[in-house]
């Protein structure tokens, strides 16, 4: 196997991994909202007042969907599941990048999607503009990632 050709295998794979535990990570958070609302919260003078305040009233109904609902965190748990099984997906890709190219492309619609589902449908559910761009940053920085792997594993497939 050429240098080229192993370069191209170790940043393939890197971005792969970059997004799998992006993946989990952001799936794990799913399930411990209240103690992490609590966490951010301590560090109030580090955050903007327009997210401070907002993560506030976040945190108000958490707690009163936790006393009151607890089954509506249920969807929480669904969310943090649904990112745990597409980090799964992308185990494929990691064992053979060409064969599961389309998990990567899968990916890049899938950060794309977000971008949009931030601009779009996060103003109907009062959501502050200064969150969508921390949502939409993180679209963008994932659809990035996959880009350049889907470009390496193109490159990697003519040599």
């Amino acid at each position: 196997m050429s240098t080229d050709k192993n370069s191209l295998e170790r940043k393939i794979r890197l971005a792969i991994w970059i997004t799998i535990i992006g993946l989990v990570l952001n799936g794990l958070t799913a399930f411990a909202l209240h103690y992490e609302l609590n966490i951010a919260l301590h560090f109030n003078s580090l955050l903007p007042a327009s997210i401070y305040n907002w993560l506030v009233q976040v945190r108000g109904a958490v707690i009163e969907n936790e006393e009151r609902f607890p089954f509506m965190l249920y969807g929480y748990d669904w969310l943090g599941f649904a990112h745990i099984l597409i980090a799964i997906l992308f185990i494929g890709a990691l064992k053979d990048p060409i064969k599961n190219e389309w998990v990567v492309k899968f990916g890049m619609i899938a950060a794309a999607l977000s971008v949009l589902m931030a601009l779009v449908f996060e103003r109907f559910r009062s959501v502050p503009l200064a969150w969508s761009m921390i949502d939409i940053s993180v679209g963008v920085a994932a659809f990035a990632v996959l880009y350049f792997c889907n470009r390496w594993i193109e490159e990697w497939k003519r040599i």
